[in-house]
């Protein structure tokens, strides 16, 4: 059970990881435009066109199960 558990945070690690390269690719890509590179270049458009495509509903749905996930998360570890 206990190697279960250490999966578990190591994947929850690395979904948090990606997350933030993501987030911080697009915002490079906002401060630096056109000279940002190839790879901050590729991820923000990717991030960009994919956002675009869902609606909007189910975006604000996903932000808000987000928002509940942290403070549940914030709260069980007081």
């Amino acid at each position: 059970m206990r190697h279960i558990e250490q999966l578990i945070k190591i994947g929850w690690f690395a979904v948090e990881a990606a997350f933030l390269l993501a987030l911080l690719c697009v915002l490079l890509s906002i401060i630096l435009g056109n000279e940002s590179g190839a790879f901050i270049a590729g991820v923000a458009g990717n991030a960009t066109r994919f956002l675009q495509t869902i609606p909007s509903g189910t975006f604000l749905a996903l932000v808000l199960i987000g928002m509940l996930y942290a403070w549940f998360r914030a709260r069980q570890h007081r």
